[in-house]
């Protein structure tokens, strides 16, 4: 395996991790109102949503989380 490829499969897998995070915050994120909460739940969706941006810039071949 060259290091390209081992590069890309660990891409995959935080990809398959941010994922995850991001389903659970959507998740915890409709167990409250308005207020406070969200707004810290928003703000890591957003760090997660960069994050994956930067990693699909670089390897685009894989593929958009659904989320």
């Amino acid at each position: 395996m060259s290091g390209e490829d081992s590069e890309e499969a660990q891409a995959r897998i935080f990809l398959t991790e941010l994922e995850g995070h991001a389903h659970a915050l959507i998740r915890r994120r409709g167990q409250w109102r308005d207020g406070e909460p969200n707004q810290a739940i928003e703000a890591e969706l957003d760090q997660i949503r960069q994050q994956i941006r930067t990693i699909r810039r670089r390897f685009p071949q894989l593929p958009a989380p659904e989320f």
